[in-house]
């Protein structure tokens, strides 16, 4: 499946239960773009585990993954999506994820091109996380 867009390639995963009600209708399984970062509900759990390198080569892998790609995915917003920010940024760290380190690498990656400003996103992140 391509995303809806940029046309980019999707990458499924299986969304881990205390990610879902941060995400609308609440997928048990998502696509993230590989481009730009953009989530879609999936229609099932993939059969094999993502290879979230995909997206970045530093990126988290397995539930820590999931977890930073419902992040991501949330930053197109910040004032409509700040209380589900904050509780996946929560949940990323729970799982060793630095999410501010991980914004910092996708702004500098040079390939990955979200849907949002993702530099503006930095400092931003940085005033309601703290």
């Amino acid at each position: 499946m391509s995303c809806p867009n940029c046309d980019g390639l999707m990458l499924a995963f299986t969304v881990p239960e205390a990610v879902r009600p941060h995400l609308p209708e609440e997928p048990a399984a998502a696509e993230i773009c590989r481009d730009c970062l953009t989530l879609t509900p999936g229609a099932e759990s993939p059969a094999t585990d993502p290879d979230f390198s995909k997206i970045l080569g530093e990126f988290p892998t397995g539930e820590a993954g999931a977890i930073a790609a419902a992040f991501l995915s949330r930053l197109g917003s910040l004032a409509l999506n700040r209380s589900e920010i904050e509780a996946l940024a929560g949940l990323a760290e729970e799982h060793g994820v630095d999410v501010l380190l991980l914004v910092d690498r996708a702004a500098a990656s040079g390939r990955i091109q979200p849907h949002f400003d993702i530099e503006r996103r930095r400092p931003q992140l940085e005033q309601i996380l703290d």
